[in-house]
């Protein structure tokens, strides 16, 4: 499972929030990695959180970022875990920095965003 990230505008009349179209590709992360990515950004309620509106978002990317600076997020070694008669899972574990580029990019997405009019930052 994944989840993506979207830079919207919110259509008052409709009450509705449309995706903007950005340079970017889609922006997605694995489940634990956005989760992760999530927590740096100080947001709790992870899954249920409404579209949040952009410039606070972004000054919350933008005081991770510079929170990371000279301390790259830490690596997840690679794990299997396997037991005759069940399932063998494999973490696939995450590089050191993983996180730090991956917020980086979002970033990107969110500036980009809202340079195309944008007013509120999603993910589901």
């Amino acid at each position: 499972m994944t989840v993506s990230f979207y830079p919207y505008i919110f259509d008052a009349g409709a009450e509705e929030h449309l995706i903007v179209e950005t340079a970017n590709e889609i922006f997605d992360l694995s489940n634990a990695n956005a989760s992760d990515l999530l927590s740096v950004l100080g947001f709790e309620a992870l899954w249920s959180a409404p579209p949040q509106p952009i410039l606070g978002f972004l000054d919350r990317v933008t005081a991770a970022l510079r929170k990371s600076i000279d301390q790259p997020s830490a690596e997840i070694p690679m794990t299997i875990d396997r037991a005759p008669g069940r399932m063998t899972v494999v973490d696939c574990g995450r590089a050191e920095g993983y996180l730090n580029r991956r917020l980086h990019e979002l970033s990107t997405l969110v500036r980009q965003g809202k340079d195309a009019g944008a007013t509120h930052v999603g993910w589901g």
